[in-house]
């Protein structure tokens, strides 16, 4: 049976409505110039709360709102879930109980506290905290709003489905690529297009750095296995759920993984070209596109979140540059006495590179007496501008390399 339909989604809607936001799908210049296709993006990152959650949380505190009156309500997340659940929670004079890991960043916790909401840090992983607000629902009678294995839940995020496909610039469209952690989104959204849009093909998309959703989609059965470390951690599970699993692979086409630099690279590039901030789960269809991985020309991607925190958002972007070629080092030998440096800084302005940092490196045994290394931290314009300037060192007499 499936989780959701599509009369449940459009009843959703105007339930929702007064609550959320109907969010821009724009044609993106830049992913189409790039990517060399047709590109649009559903804009998520300007829901409430900037992520799509705020959706699915709305939907399945609206039709449970007696309950939730009357006990209050219990959710697990150390993220968007938790903000979205949050403030509708405020919106509707609940009282809400958020349980996140005690791992969870501050930042994090004072964006759900500032909606009211009664946070408790319990566990060290995601899974203790899931199973401690099962346990306060349980003994309080709380109502438990699960982040995506709930009916309502996944009737409100399939609203946005039904946004896209109404609209005029959705006409047409071969590909839809849909960010997948707990599969809620990814079910939501392809329920409404599979009924509204069946000739469009369904795309989900994952960290590699992730891989259990992957693997288990393409085995046809639950695979676990660990996660690293990865830029979308919203979406990085260790184990899919089975129902989830099969629903998945009942809706999707495929399911692509992508790297953790291609996720880099695109949160830098929207960042940079359309001035949009995306979380890393949020830029995984990005990635995509960079990766080649879609076949389709006219293809929409879900921009699911852009709640980033800021030291993360400034190490992708200086990542990003250095995977473009616009952040470089070199190290370069010159004389250790007054002017030797500004030989090298000369040509450097010379040629327009933008320096960032410079050191000196006196006790280098690759220098002979009476020389030093330094190394050039700068930005220049991609690969061929480097290139330029290292030729330019090298045709002065400078020994230089480049990290």
């Amino acid at each position: 049976m499936p989780l959701t339909s599509l009369e449940a989604i459009r009843q959703a809607a105007p339930t929702i409505a007064p609550y959320t936001h109907k969010t821009p799908f724009l044609f993106s210049d830049v992913l189409s110039r790039v990517c060399h296709k047709e590109a649009f993006v559903k804009c998520e990152i300007f829901q409430r709360t900037g992520s799509f959650k705020m959706r699915g949380a709305s939907h399945c505190i609206l039709k449970n709102l007696a309950v939730a009156k009357k006990n209050g309500v219990v959710a697990a997340s150390a993220g968007n879930h938790a903000q979205a659940v949050a403030l509708m929670s405020s919106l509707t004079g609940i009282k809400a109980t958020i349980v996140m890991p005690s791992f969870t960043p501050p930042i994090k916790v004072q964006h759900t506290q500032r909606w009211g909401a009664d946070i408790k840090l319990v566990g060290s992983i995601y899974d203790e905290s899931y199973e401690h607000a099962l346990e306060l629902a349980k003994e309080h009678g709380y109502l438990f709003v699960h982040p995506f294995k709930d009916a309502d839940v996944m009737a409100g995020q399939g609203t946005i489905g039904l946004e896209m496909a109404a609209d005029p610039l959705f006409q047409g469209c071969e590909a839809v690529v849909i960010p997948i952690g707990g599969g809620g989104l990814a079910v939501g959204i392809a329920t409404a297009l599979r009924a509204l849009s069946p000739k469009t093909k369904i795309y989900g998309v994952t960290p590699r750095n992730a891989p259990a959703t992957y693997e288990s989609f393409k085995a046809g059965k639950q695979i676990p296995l660990d996660v690293k470390m990865t830029l979308a951690e919203g979406t990085a599970n260790k184990r899919p759920d089975d129902v989830m699993l099969a629903e998945l692979r009942n809706l999707l086409d495929d399911v692509f993984m992508l790297s953790e630099e291609s996720i880099a690279n695109g949160i830098a590039l929207i960042a940079e070209e359309s001035k949009m901030v995306l979380e890393g789960s949020g830029a995984l269809g990005v990635a995509a596109l960079l990766e080649d991985k879609i076949p389709e020309k006219k293809v929409a991607l879900i921009l699911s979140g852009g709640n980033i925190d800021l030291p993360a958002f400034s190490t992708v972007l200086h990542r990003g540059l250095v995977e473009q070629g616009r952040l470089t080092r070199i190290t370069v030998r010159i004389s250790d006495r007054p002017g030797g440096l500004h030989a090298v800084t000369q040509i450097l302005a010379e040629k327009r590179a933008n320096i960032l940092q410079v050191f000196h490196q006196r006790s280098s045994l690759k220098a002979a007496l009476g020389e030093t290394e330094i190394d050039v931290d700068m930005e220049t314009k991609g690969p061929s501008h480097t290139m330029e300037i290292l030729q330019a060192l090298k045709e002065r007499g400078f020994q230089v390399n480049r990290e």
